[in-house]
């Protein structure tokens, strides 16, 4: 047991550092600066800092929050960034590992193998980026093209690297397949990226449905590369599963975290809105808000059952969430638009679109 608490302890570690790593990445994607060239600097007086200001969480703590040279208040987007880290390394080791028996709790050590290694990796790259984009989204109101790219790149990398080495085992135990276009149909390389282009043209679509209808887009364009990472990444992911042997249901996890997200931004936002909703007696669209979140519940607990099997039950179910969810989308904008009770309302959507990635991460069977 003495072990797993180490193992588990160093893995922490290591998240917290490269946590602290992340803040970096963070901060000086928003001021345009090299995450490598200065050294660590307080951002306030500009004062290079030593090595013992940048222990994670516990210089934070040691300094009480302070800058040590000008006594200005530190941002607590620094402990909170690396233990944020930290936690999720420990958590998707737990998850994808599977390093320890149930029954027995952390007395006993499972192999481990190589596959589970690379997927873990990989999980781990993702989380760091989606951490480097939420926190540049939720500073800024941005998206970094390098985060956005950096993701969908990795995605796709993944399926790459998980097709050579499946090709390459069943070559060796098998002899050459046959390569028709069945073999090339089922390549994981194309699921990544058919998910990737489908991700990104969910969000457009929805996005320049604004314009048509307002003449603003309802998203900005970095969420539509954020949705196109998404759909890279879960596309590698699930293509090495055999539970996943079409495109079909691949594609109904990627609308299914877009939607996700929708409901994690609206539950963000949802108090602050009904309360501005009622006090401008804004009835049509405090009811249309309502009903996309009464019928968004509903229609993935339908999907989770398994009641939504039928091509002709799903499509139809789809169709009336996106016209649902299009209406409200609508009486969303203009009331932006018009700011009728918006002020101070306004939440990057990126972030929530991260937090339905890690829910899908640690939720879905791969």
């Amino acid at each position: 047991m003495a072990l797993s608490i180490v193992i588990l302890a160093f893995i922490f570690i290591i998240g917290l550092v490269i946590g602290s790593f992340l803040n970096v990445v963070i901060l000086r994607t928003v001021s345009e600066e090299s995450i490598v060239f200065p050294p660590s600097k307080c951002p306030k007086c500009q004062t290079p800092l030593k090595w013992y200001h940048n222990i994670p969480v516990l210089s934070y703590l040691f300094l009480r929050g302070k800058c040590a040279f000008c006594k200005e208040p530190i941002s607590i987007q620094y402990p909170i960034v690396e233990l944020i880290t930290g936690f999720l390394f420990v958590g998707l080791f737990l998850r994808f590992c599977t390093p320890f028996d149930p029954l027995f709790g952390l007395s006993m050590i499972n192999p481990i193998s190589w596959y589970q290694v690379i997927v873990y990796l990989f999980s781990i790259i993702v989380s760091c980026i989606f951490i480097a984009l939420a926190g540049t989204d939720i500073l800024e109101k941005k998206v970094a093209d390098i985060h956005t790219f950096s993701l969908i790149g990795i995605g796709i990398l993944y399926s790459i690297v998980y097709a050579i080495l499946t090709f390459a085992a069943y070559t060796q135990a098998n002899g050459m397949p046959k390569l028709d276009l069945q073999f090339f149909l089922t390549c994981p390389v194309l699921y990544s990226v058919a998910a990737a282009i489908a991700g990104f043209i969910i969000m457009e679509v929805i996005s320049r449905l604004g314009i048509l209808f307002v003449g603003t887009r309802a998203f900005g364009e970095g969420d539509s590369y954020i949705a196109a990472g998404l759909g890279a990444v879960f596309g590698g992911l699930l293509s090495a599963s055999p539970a996943y042997t079409s495109f079909l249901p691949i594609f109904q996890v990627v609308v299914g975290i877009l939607i996700l997200s929708a409901i994690v931004q609206i539950l963000i936002t949802l108090p602050i809105f009904i309360k501005k909703l009622i006090q401008n007696k804004n009835w049509i669209t405090l009811g249309a808000l309502s009903g996309f979140v009464i019928y968004t519940v509903g229609y993935l607990f339908a999907q989770q059952s398994n009641w939504l099997a039928n091509p002709l039950a799903y499509w139809t179910s789809t169709i009336v969430l996106l016209a649902i969810g299009l209406f409200t989308c609508r009486e969303l904008i203009y009331g932006l638009k018009d700011n009728k009770g918006a002020d101070g309302l306004y939440l990057p959507f990126g972030p929530a679109m991260i937090i339905a990635g890690f829910i899908a991460m640690f939720t879905i069977g791969f």
